[in-house]
């Protein structure tokens, strides 16, 4: 994926997790583990993960965000690279986080990991969860 002419440096595939921001990483890392197996199904994966900074809460979220976007490949937890669509996801999370008219762009990379109607109902916890790690 092509990220010239964004409004600030994107994630690529083959990044490593360790130099993302914080919050990306959580973010990350929380979606990963609830893509993964667990006890508990992937909310509560993804609740254990978000609870080392206090933001349990956000599982759900997570959850409504993750679970519309049938092309997302997430990677297993310790893997040391992101997936092509962990960076798209990523990328788009970072535009709805920027201010200005980044949404539109947000929703078109959404779209290349779900089909359109899928990728609108994505769109609304990805906000939450942008505004949510600001």
């Amino acid at each position: 994926m092509s990220t010239r002419g964004m409004p600030f440096p994107q994630p690529q595939a083959d990044t490593r997790p360790d130099d993302l921001p914080e919050a990306d990483r959580l973010l990350l890392d929380a979606a990963r583990a609830w893509g993964g197996p667990g006890p508990g199904g992937a909310v509560a994966q993804a609740a254990l993960v978000l609870a080392a900074e206090g933001m349990e809460r956000l599982a759900p979220v997570l959850d409504a965000a993750l679970d519309p976007l049938v092309g997302l490949r997430l990677a297993c937890p310790l893997c040391p690279r992101l997936t092509a669509e962990e960076a798209t996801w990523l990328c788009a999370l970072r535009l709805a986080r920027a201010p200005g008219p980044n949404r539109g762009v947000a929703l078109a990379l959404l779209q290349a990991l779900a089909p359109p109607l899928p990728a609108y109902h994505a769109m609304p916890p990805l906000l939450a969860l942008a505004r949510a790690t600001a």
